[in-house]
């Protein structure tokens, strides 16, 4: 069986649109603006406690844990770093989505 444009421009965008939602999986955990969204939202519903701590949290006590200056200075440019790279993947990554949705659209409605 051949396959015509438009299969091939659905085949496109869906793997366009697959790999923008994975960077945008991979890359959550490192973004330090959607990690105070959460804290935020937790302390808003009253869910915020020691024994609950959110990503920022964690991130903190991962840079006060540190035993040195030098290590605390370490991570924290690890963690500013890995929040720029992030952003510029977020916005790579939308991109990437709109363009495969709109081939994937393309794809479907002009078979």
């Amino acid at each position: 069986m051949d396959m015509g444009w438009n299969e091939w421009t659905l085949a496109v965008g869906g793997a366009l649109v697959l790999l923008a939602v994975i960077i945008f999986w991979t890359t959550s955990k490192y973004d330090l603006k959607g990690a105070a969204l959460e804290l935020a939202w937790q302390a808003a519903r009253g869910r915020r406690s020691a024994d609950n701590p959110t990503a920022l949290d964690q991130k903190w006590n991962d840079i006060r844990n540190e035993a040195s200056m030098t290590g605390k200075a370490r991570r924290t440019a690890g963690t500013v770093i890995g929040h720029f790279v992030a952003q510029v993947l977020g916005v790579v990554a939308t991109f990437m989505l709109i363009g495969g949705v709109i081939l994937a659209g393309i794809g479907f409605w002009w078979r």
